[in-house]
């Protein structure tokens, strides 16, 4: 018996190698692309008093970083901001959100989802029009708003080598509550590069 527990101790130890191989990642994960809000924005005609709804996508740009405290759970800080000019008036919208991230790694692919809750902050530029009526060119200061931000949703890093991978895409339902108002018809699409650093 004593022999057998011997036997099994020895036989555990060698086989830590082959757990420390299966459990192997990187420390952190810097993310940086294209990002793509699409947005519903909602106009009323002054003189039929009807609503009418457009969907828009704003362009810009996405950033995140994970730090990895298991092999498929970490920590993500992720920001971003998209611009649009609407009708000559620049629009603007940046978010700074964190949260848990969940990972299912495998050689060639890492799926993930998350949950990130943070901050919106939605703004007005300033500019200038000119008044039918009288002609006086009339300029208006930029202005915005910050409020509640969340995110969830997922995507998908195609591993091009053991420190970069390819993220197509990311993909995100984006709820806010800005002006005392929740906007819940707002996703959010981010293509990019993925630098993983370090190994545990």
């Amino acid at each position: 018996m004593r022999r057998l527990s011997f036997l099994l101790i020895i036989g555990l130890f060698l086989s830590i190698p082959s757990f420390a191989q299966e459990v192997i990642y990187p420390k952190a994960e810097i993310f940086g692309g294209f990002s793509i809000s699409s947005s519903s924005i909602s106009s009323t005609d002054p003189l039929t008093g009807l609503t009418a709804s457009l969907r828009e996508s704003f362009m810009g740009w996405q950033g995140s970083v994970n730090g990895n405290l298991t092999h498929h759970l970490a920590i993500v800080g992720d920001f971003g901001g998209q611009y649009k000019t609407i009708a000559g008036i620049p629009m603007n919208s940046y978010q700074f959100l964190f949260g848990p991230r969940i990972m299912f790694r495998a050689p060639r692919i890492t799926p993930f989802v998350h949950a990130m809750f943070g901050g919106v902050k939605e703004g007005v530029g300033s500019f200038s029009f000119t008044d039918p009526l009288s002609g006086v060119s009339i300029s208006t200061p930029g202005v915005s708003a910050t409020g509640l931000g969340l995110a969830m949703g997922g995507g998908l890093d195609v591993n091009l080598n053991d420190r970069l991978a390819l993220r197509v895409p990311q993909f995100d339902w984006t709820p806010m509550h800005v002006g005392g108002v929740w906007t819940s018809n707002v996703i959010r699409i981010g293509i990019g590069l993925v630098v993983k650093t370090g190994g545990k």
